[in-house]
């Protein structure tokens, strides 16, 4: 179960492990996944998930609702069960966990819930994590994406048995030059721009107040004009983040380019990649980069030094610390060694989070909770 638009976060996951199901010649039990997904009205939805699960001949099916937590979808998760005779049901997201828990038809199924993390834009959100800390406890499998988070379901009541960890998939990807130049055409960005790069949620947790004010000590710094930064997402903290980068006398040098369902295309134009966060789990933008091939900067928050190694794969900053990350950037900036070290270690990484094992480690905990 997923509420999802567009291919990011839990989507791509999700993806990767209904990809890796249909090829799956392994010899062992075989999984069939049907992907299930929240809309809006009674109409068609046509988006970048629709097209790329019609893509793929992945089964799909809508649970229509009319606002968040409409209790009236209960009866449809219910059928949808019920009809495709489903065995463990995976939910991605708080809404999808209280969901579930209210369907109470565990007779019918094992619940497996995924817990990405969370984030606390406004007092309805927050009051939703609060009802998920209630909904996981019923879960006969909780999966979580780093140890500290294992550790927080855990003293949410969780029973420690149920607790698995399980880290993002990676798929390595090739990035076209044509495509990176075009897109530096689109941005308006000089040849010799050299690109910082950011994705992700322009939220407070994500930290970008502080990756404007490292851009602007490392301009000052390296006394740069060719430096951009670069910012894909979109989010409450935008037009904050805007009036700071005018405020720094940066706003021509920063990019806003807001949500893009191209992110990927980003990594062919960046000289390094910058995550600012004050919290994460094991974010898909850094295995990303690695992927690209773009050495990163990254906060030493949450389950990122679950992934990085400082020195050896990326360079990692404490967080709220402009002066260290402008500081970590510069030296990449300024060492081709540096950079092919820290790429080349990336990419053993990247193999150790491949979509085979992480279907491998997946279809090992449904496994689990389906013999239960």
């Amino acid at each position: 179960m997923l509420e999802a638009g567009s291919i990011s976060g839990t989507a791509k996951a999700v993806l990767e492990m209904a990809y890796e199901a249909k090829a799956d010649v392994s010899g062992q039990r075989e999984i069939q996944i049907l992907i299930a997904n929240f809309a809006r009205g009674e109409g068609p939805v046509e988006n970048a998930l629709t097209k790329a699960v019609k893509s793929a001949q992945i089964p799909f099916s809508f649970i229509r609702e009319n606002g968040r937590f409409d209790t009236s979808v209960i009866p449809q998760i219910r059928d949808l069960v019920k009809k495709h005779d489903a065995q463990v049901v995976w939910s991605n997201s708080v809404k999808s966990h209280f969901l579930v828990q209210r369907a109470n038809v565990k007779k019918q199924f094992r619940w497996v819930a995924f817990h990405h993390g969370y984030t606390s834009t406004d007092l309805k959100m927050r009051l939703y994590n609060e009802l998920d800390r209630v909904s996981l406890r019923h879960a006969d499998r909780v999966l979580t994406v780093c140890v500290p988070f294992a550790k927080q379901m855990q003293a949410r009541g969780v029973e420690q048995g149920r607790i698995r960890v399980q880290h993002m998939p990676i798929r390595r990807f090739a990035l076209a030059p044509e495509d990176a130049e075009s897109l530096r055409m689109e941005l308006r960005l000089v040849p010799e721009a050299r690109v910082i790069l950011s994705v992700g949620r322009l939220s407070r947790e994500k930290g970008h107040r502080d990756l404007i004010s490292a851009f602007a000590a490392l301009r000052d710094q390296m006394a740069d004009d060719r430096l951009r930064l670069v910012l894909v997402g979109e989010g409450p903290e935008r037009v904050n983040l805007e009036q700071q980068a005018r405020d720094c006398d940066a706003r021509e040098q920063i990019l806003f380019a807001g949500h893009r369902d191209d992110a990927m295309r980003f990594y062919g134009i960046a000289s390094v990649f910058a995550l600012p966060s004050y919290t994460e789990g094991t974010p898909n933008v850094l295995l990303e980069s690695m992927a690209a091939g773009v050495p990163v900067v990254a906060t030493r928050v949450g389950g990122i030094p679950e992934l990085a190694t400082d020195g050896r794969n990326a360079l990692l900053v404490p967080p709220a610390n402009p002066l260290e990350m402008a500081g970590a950037l510069r030296k990449i900036l300024q060492s081709a060694a540096l950079r092919n070290e820290l790429t080349g270690a990336g990419g053993e990484v990247v193999e150790a989070h491949s979509p085979r094992l992480y279907f491998d480690a997946m279809r090992q905990v449904f496994l689990e909770a389906a013999a239960e």
